[in-house]
């Protein structure tokens, strides 16, 4: 992933406050440089830490959606392209990198802010023995 690619995601993932004052959780006072550190090619190319699809997968399963064979999911073609950040504890802020990982946009959606990591994993497996078998 390149620098920018990285700066981008960064950017959409800080805190924000739409102007009815509903925050959106996200990075509050962590830099791009520890972010940027935080990065590491390896555990990315790793992929989902929950059901463990690449993110070369995720962008095919994108582009079924985008082209019409499949329904799409994707929220306008604002998600699912590439891994996302998750918060492994959702009641511990982003600017806890310890508590950051990659996933894919299903697992994502479907772990929300409900179940724990624990609880999500055998989910998480069902999830990915699915999507690799699309």
């Amino acid at each position: 992933m390149t620098q920018k690619e990285l700066k981008k995601i960064f950017s959409q993932k800080k805190e924000k406050i739409n102007k009815n004052g509903k925050i959106t959780a996200g990075f509050r006072n962590v830099t791009f440089e520890e972010f940027s550190n935080w990065y590491n090619v390896a555990v990315f190319n790793e992929g989902c830490k929950y059901c463990g699809i690449s993110n070369l997968r995720s962008l095919e399963l994108y582009e079924m959606q985008r082209n019409g064979h499949r329904a799409d999911a994707t929220r306008g073609g604002k998600r699912g392209k590439r891994l996302e950040l998750d918060r492994v504890n959702p009641n511990l802020p982003y600017d806890n990198l310890d508590n950051i990982v990659w996933c894919c946009y299903w697992c994502n959606n479907a772990k929300s802010n409900f179940f724990t990591n624990d609880e999500f994993l055998p989910i998480a497996n069902a999830i990915g023995n699915v999507l690799r078998n699309i």
